[in-house]
């Protein structure tokens, strides 16, 4: 799980950890089990090789992520249903057996909230683990309980044990490990996999196990490791004003800022923030005087970053009209697409109380609006990969119902 800390370059690689207290895991006989560490190559195959053969596992990371553009991966956390493992990532220099697993077909990973996990060890692995099973959206789907149920929240209803927060805001990077931090890390995979079977058999009850292994094995579709700098532009809010060409220097500025962000592993924000990349596109300054001015343009970037923006920004003003890029689509009918974006949502809301699932697992805003403006428009498959699935029957079919009513 990801863990917002200070950063910090680890100290010398050290191996040892003090003993952490004896943790009573279910699962295991109940017998009292210490978190076996895992440090070197020997040890990594060993137990890649049981997990290989386990065909489950519970999965759990720690990095950090705070001054740097990729993620710092500093634990990896692995459960089977005999024993805790922790995985120091700064000591194994060849995970090869530990991507094999995480990218076998023939093993599930079962997380909880692993949306931040999938993006670090997709990119040691270079590709997204699966299949998977996600604790939190497999709750989602049984009703009753919110959209981003805690793993301790889970913990303390379905297996009556009380978790602390413990070390949430702690730095994995530095060794030796604190003895909170181990015990804080193994209790975060040591009870994945006797949750997962209690939801699993719940929502087999309910019919709706197929569900949640299609929501999981979407997001793996949705996360991105292969961030294209020509396309970072579209992931910025405040854009459907913007011209044609204020959107040409937009996206050439944006993609600048990617290269130079992941060539130096620095935040975006760290290179220039998103307000800054706006104000050039509206305003494309044609000398470092003009740029100077912009508010929120520090002297730093004038000095770092002034001609290369400027030279960039000139070759934009420079290009013919037809090579510049389209505006991004709008409704037709912003008043319209408004009034059939509130009826659908009503008609959510609805389905969702037959369901008994909060409202934004049924379809979330953004996949109705898509959904409203793709109809406007009059593309020929109006469908948002969120509204394919398990929803088309039970919810998708009603909302183009109502849309064409």
């Amino acid at each position: 799980m990801d863990h917002d800390t200070p950063s910090a370059e680890p100290d010398i690689y050290l191996t040892s950890q003090p003993a952490p207290r004896e943790l009573i895991l279910p699962g295991m006989g109940q017998q009292a089990v210490s978190p076996v560490h895992i440090a070197s190559a020997s040890e990594l195959a060993a137990a890649c090789a049981r997990w290989l053969a386990a065909g489950r596992i519970a999965v759990d990371t720690e990095f950090v992520r705070t001054r740097t553009y990729y993620p710092r991966l500093g634990l990896i956390q692995v459960a089977d249903a005999h024993e805790v493992n922790l995985v120091d990532p700064l000591a194994v220099d060849d995970p090869a057996p530990l991507i094999e697993v995480l990218t076998s077909p023939d093993v599930i990973k079962v997380f909880h909230s692993c949306a931040e996990d999938l993006e670090v060890l997709g990119l040691l692995c270079g590709q997204m683990p699966a299949p998977l099973f996600d604790t939190q959206i497999a709750a989602a789907f049984i009703g009753r309980l919110g959209l981003q149920e805690s793993y301790q929240s889970l913990v303390r209803i379905f297996l009556g044990i009380e978790l602390g927060k413990g070390e949430t805001r702690s730095n994995w990077l530095k060794r030796p490990l604190t003895e909170a931090q181990i015990e804080y890390a193994a209790l975060d995979v040591a009870f994945l996999l006797p949750l997962a079977d209690l939801l699993a058999a719940r929502l087999e009850g309910l019919g709706r196990l197929g569900w949640v292994h299609e929501e999981c094995e979407r997001l793996t579709r949705l996360i991105r490791l292969d961030i294209s700098p020509e396309r970072s532009y579209l992931a910025l809010g405040g854009v459907l004003d913007l011209s044609r060409r204020d959107l040409a220097v937009l996206r050439e500025v944006a993609a600048w800022r990617e290269r130079q962000a992941q060539a130096r592993n620095l935040p975006r924000s760290f290179v220039l923030p998103d307000k800054q990349l706006r104000a050039l596109a509206k305003v494309k300054p044609t000398s470092v005087k003009k740029l100077a001015k912009i508010e929120g343009i520090l002297p730093s970037h004038v000095r770092k970053y002034g001609k290369t923006l400027i030279d960039l920004i000139d070759q934009i003003l420079q290009m013919p009209e037809e090579t510049l890029p389209p505006r991004l689509p709008r409704p037709a009918n912003p008043r319209k697409a408004g009034r059939a974006v509130q009826l659908l949502r009503e008609a959510v809301v609805g389905i969702a109380e037959e369901l008994g699932l909060p409202p934004e697992l049924v379809a979330r805003k953004k996949a109705v609006s898509e959904l409203v403006r793709n109809m406007l428009v009059g593309l020929p498959d109006p469908l948002p990969d969120e509204l394919a699935g398990w929803r088309r029957p039970i919810v998708t079919e009603r909302l183009l119902s109502l849309l064409k009513s």
